[in-house]
């Protein structure tokens, strides 16, 4: 999308990452001299720019970031030019360098902001938003209303869908312009909006990256079609640019999610819904979490419940609670560490924390808020041991409003069921399942239907955060992995406050991006095999984000909320590669193949299909060229879609792929099948050197800005820069490690010519 120049309010923010602070001023305006004949439309002196941007304006990295809409990370890459900006970014830099140079200094916005995908940071306070302050009152129903998703999905179509898929595919019988060459420059865009964060999943795309992409490929509108839907993120960039969408999903689960994110509720009503809930529930919430101030002595209620398994020392056969014995405490919050081997309290032998076989969980800190100024912890007392018990008896749980689904056997459940998770209700504490249970169950006695769904939707996106999945940080905070892994010490937060704290960002994204929805969409729960609800040569343009192989088994990640909704993935057709539903990447080949055809069939002629995707696999990306190849499309072009942020597994693990490719693939004329085939040429040592030679930029660096760790070569950004040339000219593909132990051979080759 075209950037807006930021207005407003003053700048707030730190300024820790000055960018050049270490030069005069002559020598600050010196560099303006030199990039003022060659930025423009090239990405030549964007670092130059930007550092003139930071002496003029007087602007941090933090700053100069919110005023781009990206990552911190992204903009110290872009200002030691590891690697070229795309064209939208390349315009906003452009547009701020100007307005710097015109005596001017644009704004962060730190009020209200009215503008799509507003991010984090551009509004002065959390507060700002009034989330229980509305005029008008639901109540709830005095009978339990259809299970939610029997109300909002009465069909295979979401909503009244089956009749709006009918309008669509009348209003759109003719074709809408589109590019007759691929869009030219790669697409970066940030995770910190309010959209984003609004609801986890397991993977998602930016959709301001997207909405640029589509302004790209129709600029006069159109229906867009995504067949791996996941939460929805296409849908929402399809609707605030003006285009008509369908969204078709496998997953129960991700369907209500992309439902939820591409309809839109008056912000005061869904205030008015979260009260509701609040009254609800007052009673139990206070029955589950009080506690005694230790300060003062009052009531108080709890914020969080530290508790850590006990163990077994394999050497001397002794119990120990693992929380005295593994911690280590340093200057600061961010310096504290569980530690991953230790002393046995009892002989003295080193333990090997993942190697400890566990027993039984136990409570061994509480944290609260009360007369103190900030959060105090505590050990937990006898009345908090003695609550627990009582709750742990089941006498507060909503009888027949929780789940009682057992686990199968599965790439991502095993774990879990080793630790005796058997069940979905056992991923919590009897505590948070009971809490749980009485918020679903208010849930559905709230008669309104769409206000329902937006409760239902806050209930959905704490997945794993209020579970014993949640691993226990010194610095607070949770994760959601697109794993099920049981931490040795694990964190169990207070439901009521954390719904509530979601809450709030759903409230934002209402409040913002789904105020600009101007495009249509239709919601379908089925397999991207089978799209004949679609008829031949009726989409404009595809934009999917598929499975990678076996990176996430969405169907197995899925079940922690879909025993809650109570209808679940029919995981014959999923596209994944998984043992336990002896699918190999063959297989997994296959049902992409069959997919594209499908989407082959309903694109347009000389339209475009665009995958977003990532695989460290030599096989799964062999698989999807052939999958590719065998459906008839043209792969014409691939950029890189940086995403601006790694996951936690791609800086832990050295062998996880990073930045996502984006494949433009062209529906070509002739028969599915009808490509020829050349031979792969080969890769070895000097390839590799040849394509690190050929680089016109430095080599990409990993800046770690908030921990203590040096710079290293991105291998994952040269990982993704080498596919996007390779997958087009029939090299043989390698593996990650392959190509990270190639370049490292190449580069020690070159340093010892050098030398």
């Amino acid at each position: 999308m075209r950037a807006r120049r930021p207005g407003g309010l003053a700048i707030v923010g730190e300024r820790n990452h000055r960018l050049c602070p270490e030069k005069p001023k002559m020598e600050q305006m010196n560099a303006s001299v030199e990039i003022k004949t060659v930025l423009g439309l090239s990405s030549s002196g964007v670092g130059a720019g930007l550092k003139e941007i930071a002496a003029v304006g007087q602007y941090s990295y933090s700053e100069i970031s919110q005023l781009l809409g990206a990552s911190l990370t992204s903009v110290v890459k872009l200002a030691r030019e590891d690697s070229p900006p795309n064209k939208q970014t390349l315009e906003k830099i452009d547009a701020l360098l100007r307005a710097v140079r015109n005596g001017e200094r644009p704004q962060v916005e730190t009020a209200n902001v009215a503008h799509t995908f507003a991010s984090h940071g551009a509004r002065r306070s959390v507060h700002s938003l009034p989330l229980f302050c509305a005029s008008n009152r639901p109540g709830l129903a005095a009978f339990q209303q259809r299970a939610l998703l029997d109300r909002l999905k009465p069909s295979e179509f979401w909503g009244a869908g089956e009749q709006e898929m009918a309008d669509l595919l009348r209003e759109h019988r003719t074709r809408s312009a589109t590019l007759d060459s691929p869009a030219s420059g790669g697409i970066s865009a940030g995770k910190n909006t309010y959209t984003y964060d609004a609801h986890t999943y397991h993977t998602k795309v930016p959709p301001q990256g997207i909405a640029e992409v589509l302004q790209q490929y129709l600029p006069e509108g159109g229906l867009v079609l995504d067949p791996f839907a996941g939460s929805g993120m296409t849908g929402v960039a399809a609707k605030v640019v003006g285009c008509d969408v369908v969204l078709n999903e496998l997953s129960p689960a991700a369907s209500f999610i992309a439902d939820r994110f591409t309809h839109s509720i008056d912000p005061g009503l869904f205030a008015a819904g979260l009260e509701l809930i609040r009254g609800a529930t007052k009673q139990i919430r206070a029955d589950l979490y009080e506690t005694g101030c230790r300060e003062c002595g009052k009531s108080t209620e709890l914020q969080y419940t530290v508790w850590s398994y006990q163990v077994i020392c394999p050497s001397c056969n002794e119990y120990l609670v693992l929380w005295d014995h593994c911690r280590k405490y340093g200057r600061t919050v961010r310096d504290h560490k569980i530690l991953s081997e230790f002393p046995c309290p009892h002989c003295k032998n080193t333990l090997k924390k993942s190697r400890l076989e566990r027993t039984t969980a136990v409570p061994v800190l509480v944290g609260y808020k009360c007369c103190a100024k900030t959060q105090v912890e505590h050990a937990p007392n006898a009345d908090d041991l003695e609550r627990i018990e009582r709750i742990e008896r089941g006498e507060y749980l909503a009888a027949g409003f929780y789940p009682t689904t057992e686990l199968p056997d599965g790439m991502n459940l095993c774990q879990p069921k080793r630790h005796g998770i058997t069940s979905v209700g056992r991923f919590y504490t009897a505590r948070n399942l009971a809490a749980m249970s009485h918020i679903w169950r208010a849930i559905q006695f709230v008669e309104e239907q769409e206000l329902a769904g937006f409760l239902g939707f806050v209930f959905t996106s704490l997945y794993q955060r209020v579970t014993r999945l949640s691993e226990y940080r010194f610095w607070g905070g949770s994760g959601n992995t697109a794993h099920f892994n049981v931490p040795y010490i694990f964190n169990e937060a207070n439901v009521f406050v954390t719904f509530a704290r979601k809450a709030r960002t759903i409230q934002d994204h209402l409040g913002t991006t789904a105020l600009k929805y101007r495009g249509r969409s239709v919601i379908r729960t089925g397999s991207a095999t089978d799209l004949s609800f679609l008829p031949d040569d009726s989409i404009d343009l595809i934009f999917t984000d598929p499975p990678f192989g076996g990176n996430i088994n969405y169907s197995e990640m899925n079940i922690l909320w879909e025993a809650w909704l109570g209808s679940f993935t029919n995981n014959r057709d999923e596209a994944i590669v998984n043992k336990f539903q002896n699918k190999g990447a063959a297989q997994y080949g296959n049902l992409m193949a069959a997919s594209l055809r499908e989407c082959r069939r309903v694109l347009r002629q000389d339209h475009w299909m665009l995958l977003v995707f990532m695989n460290s696999s030599e096989q799964i990306w062999s698989q999807l060229r052939r999958a590719i190849d065998s459906s008839g499309f043209s792969l014409e072009r691939i950029d890189v879609f940086d995403k601006q942020h790694g996951t936690f597994k791609q800086f832990v693990s050295d062998n996880t792929a990073g930045c996502d490719l984006i494949l433009h693939c062209k529906k070509s004329k002739g028969s599915p099948g009808s490509l020829i085939h050349r031979d792969a040429l080969p890769v070895d040592l000097n390839a590799v050197a040849e394509f690190l030679r050929l680089r016109k930029q430095h080599l990409p660096k990993s800046p770690y800005l908030h921990v203590a760790r040096e710079e290293e070569i991105d291998f994952r950004m040269l990982y993704s820069e080498w596919l996007s040339t390779k997958m087009l000219d029939q090299t043989n593909l390698v593996d990650f490690s392959s190509f990270r132990a190639l370049v490292t051979m190449a580069l020690k080759q070159e340093s010892g010519v050098r030398d």
